[in-house]
């Protein structure tokens, strides 16, 4: 399946050096103030439905399959190194560590900012289990964290 997600996600995006992508995070951030993360957040969840969309059509895939096919996907589009666990009845812990959004912040901050990503994964995640989630950011590498951790309540 690897190359396959590979063959969607090459045909699919753009290149964006990451320094600049964590550059431009940081900016929004700096200038962004209190109010910001919903939309951010609005923005990540549009995003990964559409990319779940995208993925489940080319590669004919649903359930645990396409949440598989977007830790691929991540990877591929160096975006970060994602992993998925379950972690009880309807809970997921997603990790991510080398998150490109984050990985170049100069200044810490004091709570999780990884709003676009945890909007991204509860798009996913909405489309791969056709179920509400709700998402939260547990920690953050962003405040000095050694990885984002995100919790995923289905249902």
């Amino acid at each position: 399946m690897r190359e396959a997600v590979a063959e969607v996600v090459r045909e699919s995006s753009v290149l964006i050096d990451k320094d600049g992508l964590s550059n431009l995070y940081e900016s929004v951030l700096k200038i962004a103030g209190f109010g910001l993360g919903g939309i951010l957040y609005t923005a990540g969840k549009k995003a990964g439905t559409k990319g779940a969309v995208l993925l489940k059509d080319r590669l004919g895939v649903d359930g645990r399959e396409l949440v598989d096919a977007m830790v691929v996907a991540f990877e591929v589009g160096n975006w970060g190194k994602m992993a998925v666990e379950e972690a009880g009845e309807n809970l997921y812990r997603v990790r991510v560590t080398e998150n490109v959004l984050v990985s170049g912040l100069e200044k810490m901050r004091n709570k999780p900012v990884c709003h676009p990503l945890a909007g991204y994964i509860a798009g996913f995640f909405e489309l791969a289990l056709e179920d509400k989630v709700q998402v939260r950011e547990l920690e953050c590498m962003g405040k000095g964290d050694g990885a984002c951790l995100f919790q995923v309540k289905v249902g």
